[in-house]
């Protein structure tokens, strides 16, 4: 049974890691996409702030891999950076300084999930042949 939960941790943190390169990779295009202003009458284009790489620099893993009743888990995503959330569903409505604002989303977390967390079973089987 340690083995297996061993396998599991090491997996998950492989899972992650990887999941964590990808969302890095893939966020830019839609962290610099245009967004629209729609204040006192004007309609106007504004770029997304991420032109300093805070974005990027904010995805991580935010829990290893550790042991949890029934298994293994871990956490990771967007770490301290307000707009994440806002570029990963968009955002529709009035925001905190009263402006109107209809951006879309660009999801990179949900993205990179997908495309990692199916190969998770697979890093599980591995991680136990290697162990043994």
């Amino acid at each position: 049974m340690a083995r297996t939960r061993r396998a599991q941790i090491s997996a998950i943190d492989t899972t992650m890691s990887a999941a964590t390169l990808h969302a890095r990779k893939n966020h830019s295009p839609g962290a610099h996409e245009l967004s629209r202003f729609v204040s006192g009458g004007h309609d106007r284009p504004a770029t997304r702030a991420n032109s300093s790489g805070s974005l990027e620099g904010s995805i991580g893993i935010d829990k290893p891999g550790h042991r949890v009743a029934g298994g293994a888990a871990g956490r990771w995503g967007s770490k301290d950076i307000v707009y994440a959330l806002r570029i990963e569903l968009g955002f529709q409505g009035k925001d905190s300084l009263g402006r109107i604002i209809d951006q879309n989303p660009f999801p990179f977390l949900k993205p990179a999930a997908d495309a990692e967390y199916p190969k998770l079973a697979k890093r599980i089987k591995t991680a136990l042949r290697v162990a043994t």
